[in-house]
């Protein structure tokens, strides 16, 4: 799976992050990561989205249930 880059990556999920009301910090930025790592390799092995991160963010932008299933699944971390 392609990295992440902090510039691009995270400029769209942060903003993803604080519509949803949730606060990224120095303590919980590594959690976050993971779970998002993991929410797109899973998709990605199910065939919903592209393992390619340019494509999943735009693909989880473009799907409310995608979005819904990934804040969710942060919440439930954090």
């Amino acid at each position: 799976m392609e990295e992440c880059l902090e510039l691009t990556c995270w400029k769209w999920f942060g903003t993803l992050l604080k519509e949803a009301g949730i606060e990224v910090n120095e303590q919980n930025k590594e959690k976050i990561d993971h779970v998002i790592h993991k929410y797109i390799g899973e998709q990605s092995r199910l065939g919903k989205c592209s393992a390619d991160w340019k494509k999943a963010k735009k693909e989880i932008a473009g799907n409310e249930k995608m979005k819904a299933e990934l804040i969710a699944q942060i919440k439930k971390l954090i």
